[in-house]
């Protein structure tokens, strides 16, 4: 094969790993905003204002975007039945979600047949 045409194939490698890494990026900010909508029509709180504080919590470096949508707005609604705060409300759920990523579907069922 000549240089010219593994400069080529180069170049065609590094565009489609870029537009790749683009394209995942672009998803990441579209899933942020979608939630970040979401739990602020619903709950009244911006997330890209939201820093975990309980150190040692099971989803500590974890992202809001990292468990599904419906959880998180779930446990926000269950979470702040405890506590003002609703930060740490959402602290709290995402560490239930991480140890169980359907905590609050469990929870709902097991209250629904307890009654």
């Amino acid at each position: 094969m000549s240089h010219y045409v593994i400069k080529i194939m180069l170049a065609v490698f590094c565009l489609s790993v870029c537009a790749s890494a683009c394209t995942q990026k672009e998803r990441l900010i579209t899933d942020f905003e979608r939630y970040r909508e979401a739990i602020k029509q619903q709950h009244g709180i911006d997330i890209a204002e939201f820093k975990q504080r309980i150190i040692g919590g099971e989803a500590d470096d974890k992202q809001v975007t990292d468990y599904d949508l419906d959880q998180v707005l779930m446990g926000l609604r269950i979470e702040t039945e405890h506590t003002n705060d609703k930060f740490m409300a959402l602290e709290i759920t995402m560490d239930h979600l991480q140890e169980i990523p359907d905590y609050y579907t469990r929870l709902k069922k097991m209250e629904e047949e307890a009654q």
